[in-house]
This record gives structure tokens, sequence and C-alpha cells, in this order.
């Protein structure tokens, strides 16, 4: 992931004007040499394909790129996907040209490419469990399943839209994550709410929080009133076509297991929810939202369920 705090922006769009001036030289036939600052570097004829389908792509990621970096934001390779999902059918190809986009710099770097691991919020870890005090003016919990999406929510100031405390355990929540949530819930009598990819691990995670795991201290830190806002079946209108993925078969048999619970961990709502994943046999991913792009996932949709309380528990 590139750090926008942290790359060269004027080293970066030096590197794409010259790359597009190579391509309106090709299409245009014409001689663009007295524009270019670096009119000796020289780019693979195999960028400028006759059917025109990887100078599109590759063109696609660049006006992406730009566009990201005079906004100050940052994105994953999977959000890149779901954003030019009409022009890539599958997500290597999407890396693929991200690829070609870092070679068309000749090694040239604006800053360090990888993920800040400090930059948003705090890591929840055995120092956080002995905090003595504790002050919130929020209303929710959020706990969001991925890191890309907290981390989208912390670049548009969430909690400026809704009074909340923002949480990732990124993927299955760890002893600490559960400790904290818990605490937080209990401390300040606040409504717990859910938003994960439409698939069983996204249940299973769901399920985790709301039950503990199956460890001696697991089922202390659960959060029994955690509700479900998202993603669910009905949202499958919301995206593309392309967007929704077929479910495999270790996942179908993720869902058997879940529909053979006869326990009370698994509710009525939710049990219809896995039923109807079953029925479609397709499943979608959270970053799927950027094909609507944030201010909608945020405003018209999170806010929307959260605020109408239209859940599931």
């Amino acid at each position: 992931m590139m750090n926008y705090k942290t790359v060269d922006k004027d080293t970066i769009f030096e590197e794409i004007e010259d790359f597009v001036l190579h391509t309106l030289s090709w299409l245009l036939c014409i001689n663009v040499d007295i524009f270019k600052k670096n009119s000796d570097k020289k780019y693979s004829i195999s960028l400028f394909d006759k059917k025109l389908v990887k100078l599109c792509r590759t063109m696609s990621v660049m006006e992406l790129i730009n566009n990201m970096i005079l906004q100050n934001k940052s994105c994953t390779q999977r959000e890149i996907y779901y954003k030019l999902y009409n022009v890539f059918n599958e997500q290597w190809q999407t890396n693929r040209h991200i690829k070609v986009k870092r070679k068309l710099r000749k090694g040239g770097k604006g800053g360090k490419e990888e993920t800040d691991k400090t930059e948003y919020g705090l890591m929840t870890n055995e120092n956080l469990l002995h905090v003595e005090k504790v002050e919130s003016r929020a209303h929710y919990i959020i706990i969001v399943e991925k890191y890309s999406l907290y981390q989208k929510l912390c670049e548009n100031k969430i909690w400026n839209v809704l009074p909340s405390i923002l949480m990732t355990g990124k993927g299955f929540p760890d002893f600490s994550t559960r400790k904290v949530l818990s605490e937080l819930v209990d401390l300040f009598d606040l409504e717990c709410v859910y938003v994960g990819d439409y698939d069983p691990y996204g249940i299973q995670i769901f399920l985790s929080y709301k039950e503990g795991c199956k460890t001696n201290e697991g089922a202390i830190y659960s959060c029994k009133d955690i509700k479900w806002a998202g993603m669910c079946s009905d949202d499958v209108e919301l995206f593309p076509k392309e967007s929704l993925l077929a479910l495999t078969k270790k996942e179908k048999n993720i869902i058997q297991n879940m529909l053979n619970d006869n326990t009370e961990r698994i509710s009525h709502q939710m049990r219809m929810e896995i039923l109807e994943m079953d029925k479609r046999n397709c499943k979608f991913e959270i970053e799927a939202v950027e094909y609507r792009g944030m201010d909608f996932f945020i405003r018209k949709y999170l806010l929307r369920k959260i605020l109408r309380k239209q859940w599931l528990v």
C-alpha cells in the first residue's frame, strides 16, 4: 500500500506526465520529446498492444493513482480492482498492471510503498488493558472486519458523522481486542455493530465477537449484544454482478456446519441469512463498496442502517 504521507508527489506526477506524453506520441504519431523532461526514457513495446487493452488498463491505474495522491488518500490492490471492475476481469490482472506502473518509474521512489502500522488508532495490547480511566462521548462502537475498511473510515473521520468508537481485529479478534471491546460496552453501555464481508468467514468472525473463542478465557469476553449491520444478502443489488464471487467448496462446508449447529449461538435472523447465502451460492467482499464510493457507504448505507437499527441480531 502506498502511504500518501511519505510519497514525493512531484516525482510521481512527473513520471505519470512522462508516460502520458509517450502514449500520446504513440497514438497520434507526433514527436512530443520537446515537452518531456526524460526524453531518453524507453518504454516496452508490449505496453502498446494493438488491442489497446493493456494500455487502457495501465492508463486506468495511472489515473486512479494520480487522483488518490491529489486527494491524499491510500488504497489497497483489492480496492483498486473493485474501483476498476469494468476494466479488469480478475484480481491478478490488477496486480500485474500495478507492477507495470512501478516499472514505468524505472525504480524511482517517491516515498516508501509499505503499510504504515501506526498511522491510525491504537494497537490493542496488554498495556491498553490496564488503562485506569476512559472517557468517551460516543454512542456506538463500530467493529469492522478488515483493516483496509478501518483505514478508509479513519480517513473520512466517521466519528464526526456518527459519534462512535471504531475498532478492528483485522479478521478474527485476539484476546486483547475482545477484552477491550467487552469492557467498553460494559463501561459506556454502547450499542455495538459489526461490518464485514458477506461470506461464511465474515459470519464466523461476527460469532467470535458475539460468543468468544473456544478457550478458557474466551467466553468471558464475549459481546452478546453485538449487531450485524452488514454486509447482507439484500445488499447484493447495490453492486455490479462482476463483484459477486462463487462460494468455494470449503465455504459451502462451513455453511453446512453452521446450519447444523443446533445451539442458540446462531439466531434465527442469522440462520436465515446463512440459508440465503447458501441459496444464492455467492459472496462479496467489503471492498466492493469502492464501486459506490466511501461517501455512499458511510452516509447512505452505514449511517442509515445504524440510525434506523436495520441490523441482524
